[in-house]
């Protein structure tokens, strides 16, 4: 989306379109309108996360990933739980974190590797490669961002109780000062993705929480968590609400490894940097599985109620899943308001993939529309989020079962534009 213009020609179309959709919402004063939006990139993450009524809805304009000539660059930071119920994973950080590295620079990427033990209980020892900051509760050190074979020999010193032994509680509210630290180690490079890697086997509430999460997101730090699995709980949702994805090491049974654990974050990380376009330049990943749990996670009910109009989902993409879309696609389909859905899927030049955008709609009779410029997604845009809505919110909707009984209306008509193709 960084490449001719699209993602601001997306913008405008959403601009243009909400003036359309509030009118709708005007002719059916029974149905109430909400909209919401979910970003996906190297990662997903909810780009407006409450349903807002399309009345006081205002769109803020999406930036796209940066794209990058030749290789792909990323820094990665380790936050490392260094309490002694963690001997193991510590261990199997400072093993694997060549390891780590060469699987992505294989992949074709350049990184940075950079570390933050945290612990209650202060420092022991003389500082050797690392910096420590005393915070309200928590004691921290921070290695900084060096090529694989420095990191690697920077980590000698990292050790159980290093930084006390008194635990490590994410994301208590004690802990959201950590993150002002974890984001300064990344140093400012724009050109670099960010990722962070936390590593504890504890967990505690979700005091600080939304805290956390939004430090995160606005310095663009994408969040995968290997750590303790919980209904609800802090791990997961830093991981989910940033883009990233949540490994559960808290079963340490016969059998367990750390490495293999790494080496699946780092294919993962891999694949994700390694998307490339049709000129040769590489993106950062096209997480559409990503962003459809996000989604499936709301269609449940709760939060969804036992009776509603149908939603409508939009996917609007330039290029094909990085990730395990189809999965993810599967586990939607199982929700019963899933199923029920009216799914519309706009393509963005010659890079989107047609058999995608038919397997997100599900539907023979709906064909994907596939925008070449600026003037047709603009069009689409406009249809999806007018004629299919009033299709989806007229008063005889409210009785159908599903959404294949829901007519759809007939896209506009396709228009061309020799001036630019995408």
């Amino acid at each position: 989306m960084s490449v001719e213009g699209k993602i601001q020609s997306l913008n405008s179309a959403i601009q243009e379109s909400l003036p359309h959709m509030r009118g709708v919402a005007a002719q059916n004063p029974f149905a109430d309108i909400m909209v919401r939006a979910v970003a996906f990139s190297n990662g997903a993450r909810w780009h407006t996360e409450k349903p807002t009524p399309v009345d006081t809805f205002r769109w803020t304009d999406l930036a796209a990933d940066p794209l990058v000539g030749g290789k792909a660059r990323a820094d990665i930071v380790f936050l490392v739980d260094t309490s002694g119920s963690m001997h193991g994973e510590i261990e199997g950080v400072k093993r694997s974190c060549q390891e780590f590295a060469d699987r992505i620079i294989a992949e074709g990427a350049t990184v940075r590797l950079g570390l933050v033990g945290f612990d209650i209980g202060g420092h022991s020892g003389r500082a050797q490669g690392y910096t420590v900051q005393s915070l309200s509760r928590y004691t921290i050190g921070i290695w900084p961002l060096a090529d694989p074979p420095s990191f690697k020999q920077a980590i000698g010193s990292l050790r159980l109780g290093l930084f006390g032994g008194g635990g490590c509680y994410l994301a208590d509210a004690d802990t959201v000062d950590i993150f002002p630290s974890v984001v300064a180690a990344f140093d400012g490079a724009a050109e670099a993705q960010r990722i962070l890697v936390i590593v504890s086997d504890e967990i505690g509430n979700t005091a600080g929480l939304e805290a956390i999460v939004g430090q995160l997101r606005e310095a663009g730090i994408t969040t995968h968590v290997l750590g303790v699995a919980r209904p609800g709980g802090a791990h997961e949702q830093i991981a989910e609400r940033t883009g990233g994805k949540f490994w559960d090491i808290s079963k340490k049974g016969k059998g367990y490894s750390f490495d293999e654990i790494l080496k699946g974050v780092a294919t993962t990380i891999a694949q994700e940097m390694k998307k490339q376009l049709a000129d040769g330049t590489l993106s950062a990943g096209t997480d559409l599985g990503s962003a459809l749990r996000l989604i499936a996670r709301e269609l449940q009910i709760p939060p969804m109620p036992q009776r509603a109009l149908p939603p409508v989902l939009v996917l609007v993409s330039d290029g094909q899943p990085t990730d395990d879309f189809e999965a993810a696609m599967a586990e939607l389909m199982r929700l019963p308001w899933a199923q029920k859905s009216i799914r519309i899927a706009i393509g963005i030049g010659r890079d989107a993939v047609p058999a995608t955008l038919e397997k997100f709609i599900g539907n023979i009779e709906v064909k994907p529309l596939v925008a070449h410029n600026a003037q047709q997604l603009t069009r689409y845009i406009r249809w999806a989020s007018t004629a299919v809505v009033a299709a989806a919110s007229a008063p005889p909707s409210q009785s159908r079962a599903n959404a294949l009984q829901v007519p759809i209306p007939s896209p506009p008509s396709h228009l061309e534009d020799a001036s630019h193709v995408w």
